[in-house]
């Protein structure tokens, strides 16, 4: 059988603690090459985008992942999330414009125009919520839409809420809040469950 295939990313926040955590873990993944891949004891330690993650675990091309939990949301697909693993956290907001006589999301115009690199969640949102708003994906920069005109306010993620008031933003609602969790395709649940209850305390001890 080969070993449990568990990816983690390749950049980005969650790139180094996820890195630390398997160091602490006493997997050897401190020679990070230019490789795809490595093997790190009874780990194949693939690294892939943070976004591409739940796609993968769900399909199977990996037992396991970290990953952020918006990230899962936004996805949507149907995985479990066995560890919340700690780092890595931060709110996703709405956001308009300072200027604006706004301060809750209840206040906005119908068919107001929504910036985000989450269309999914951000409809799901204002759907939930019975309100009637235009969702236009963006990728990176989302904090600029407002200022070029293309959209009315953002949903995006903060952690400090610094970049938003660089960009003379201002927080009106949160949608959810959001950590690393380390997520498992179902199937290799099933069939490999003793292995990864078993990484699954390894990790555990060592957050």
């Amino acid at each position: 059988m080969r070993k449990l295939r568990i990816a983690i990313p390749n950049k980005g926040r969650l790139h180094k603690p996820s890195l630390d955590l398997l160091i602490r873990a006493n997997f050897n993944v401190e020679a990070v090459s230019r490789s795809y891949a490595l093997t790190a004891g009874e780990l194949e330690v693939v690294f892939a985008r943070a976004s591409d993650i739940p796609i993968y675990v769900h399909f199977g091309a990996v037992d396991l992942g970290v990953t952020g939990h918006d990230l899962v949301l936004e996805k949507g697909v149907d995985v479990y999330e066995l560890l919340d693993l700690g780092f890595g956290w931060c709110r996703m907001v709405v956001a308009v414009p300072e200027e604006k006589p706004i301060s809750s999301v209840y206040e906005m115009p119908q068919g107001s125009r929504i910036a985000t690199s989450f269309p999914r969640i951000t409809s799901h949102y204002f759907e939930s919520l019975g309100l009637s708003v235009e969702v236009i994906e963006v990728e990176g920069a989302v904090e600029i839409a407002p200022k070029l005109g293309l959209a009315d306010a953002v949903v995006d993620l903060t952690t400090t809420g610094t970049t938003l008031r660089e960009n003379n933003l201002k927080e009106i609602a949160v949608i959810l809040e959001s950590t690393a969790r380390l997520i498992c395709n179902k199937v290799s649940f099933r069939t490999r469950e003793k292995e990864i209850i078993e990484l699954v305390n390894r990790l555990r001890s060592s957050r």
